[in-house]
């Protein structure tokens, strides 16, 4: 790092030469305002970053802070961008060109341009998209950077989901047309009477399982009022709902029977037959997929990691057992111990490069080398599918909310954290002459 920093201050010095005596007259020469580690901001750094800060706060209709207080604002946040940058050079990590090009037109579409578009508005604001690409560039560094250090140790458990919900309502405009089946208890029933109900309930929930029709079962065996009308109950509103069962029926999918749920009249299965209103179906095509994954790190580079999954990848074309192979080299550790097994795998789970090879690959076909911020992955899916997953999509939609909170909150201890080991020395009130 100190190279680049004796390089970056001797082409500022040529620079400035060049420009001639009558520059060097008009404008002084470039100084550091920071040092950070081994690395430096300068002031020239720091005036282009004032200026767009200005920029930003007057297009949001912001009060701009006075000069002092706003210089030293911004500078604070290049000192911290620094630290983290540079502890993800010494991870080894980069951003793929592929995935640095995708978030760039990502942001020109949600700006309603074309690529060439967003360059001409940026020139006109006087940037250069080759600047926006590196500090974008730079922004996707620190994410990564931020998601191994800090959202990877974050977890959201099923009941702060359930806590939520149970506060937040929801679920108020949904209707849903419902399937009952009752295994009947008389009032005050006995513990014998209890478990046999039970013992019953269940084995009418084995049968539905291995694909017993519900009209056909609830016409024949239950204790309902409506079981000639095949358990049908019609259209129910969510507030209309028995409260033993509004815990269990939002989170079902369309054609999905629910566990045996005990209330004093007995053990119910409800069917979820049809849904509408805010809860609207959501369908998403899922991929079965395993992987093996050499990592980059600090003792591997990008190129010797690539070296690696190739040899891996002919191993497999040679006929060996994929399974056995990630045992042996993924550096995914919770995976490789399944034979590289993930699971079934839903949009948006995994990082973009892998999901974009994942999607355009045959079942059964392993992938060449993909890049992503981890590292090179070998990738093979074994099926796909559609899925039903309404119920399950409003609970993602809140745990991601919670996890963001959570992140949040950790984010900023952790900045705290690394600005407080790292080397800092802030000249920006030191004379500079």
């Amino acid at each position: 790092m100190r190279k680049r920093l004796f390089a970056s201050l001797s082409l500022i010095l040529t620079l400035a030469l060049s420009a001639g005596s009558q520059a060097l007259a008009a404008e002084p020469l470039d100084r550091i305002v920071a040092v950070v580690n081994d690395d430096a901001i300068m002031a020239s750094e720091l005036e282009d970053r004032v200026i767009q800060a200005r920029s930003q706060l007057a297009r949001r209709n912001i009060a701009v802070p006075d000069e002092a207080a706003l210089r030293s604002q911004v500078l604070d946040r290049m000192i911290v961008e620094q630290i983290q940058l540079q502890m993800a050079e010494q991870a080894n990590m980069s951003v793929d060109d592929t995935e640095l090009n995708r978030a760039v037109r990502s942001i020109a579409q949600n700006n309603g341009m074309t690529l060439d578009r967003f360059a001409d508005a940026l020139e006109a604001d006087g940037l250069s998209l080759a600047v926006v690409r590196e500090q974008i560039r730079r922004e996707m560094l620190m994410r990564d950077l931020q998601q191994r250090r800090v959202a990877s140790r974050i977890n959201v458990s099923d009941r702060e989901v359930q806590r939520y919900l149970d506060q937040q309502g929801g679920n108020d405009n949904a209707r849903y047309r419902l399937g009952h089946i009752l295994v009947a208890l008389p009032q005050s029933p006995s513990p014998d009477q209890v478990q046999a109900a039970q013992r019953e309930a269940r084995a009418l929930y084995e049968q539905l399982q291995d694909g017993a029709d519900f009209a056909d079962l609830a016409a024949a065996r239950s204790d309902g009022s409506n079981a000639l009308e095949g358990g049908d109950l019609g259209w129910r509103d969510a507030g209309e709902i028995p409260p033993a069962f509004a815990d269990a029926i939002p989170q079902l999918n369309v054609g999905q029977v629910s566990e045996p749920i005990r209330s004093p009249s007995g053990f119910h299965l409800i069917k979820l037959q049809e849904r509408e209103g805010d809860a609207r179906k959501a369908m998403v095509e899922e991929q079965r997929v395993r992987h093996i994954l050499i990592e980059t790190n600090p003792n591997r580079d990008a190129e010797r990691a690539e070296a690696l999954a190739e040899q891996a990848r002919q191993r497999l074309a040679s006929g060996e057992d994929f399974g056995r192979v990630a045992q042996e080299v993924s550096d995914d550790r919770g995976s490789a111990l399944n034979g590289g097994e993930l699971g079934w795998v839903r949009p948006g789970q995994m990082v973009p490069a892998f999901e974009e090879a994942m999607t355009s690959l045959p079942v059964g076909q392993v992938s060449q080398p993909v890049r992503s911020r981890f590292g090179y992955h070998l990738i093979e899916v074994l099926d796909r599918r559609r899925q039903d997953v309404t119920g399950e999509a409003k609970r993602e939609q809140i745990r991601q909310t919670l996890f963001q909170r959570k992140v949040n909150d950790e984010l900023e201890t952790w900045m705290q954290q690394i600005r407080t080991e790292a080397y800092i020395d802030n000249r920006l009130n030191q004379d500079a002459g």
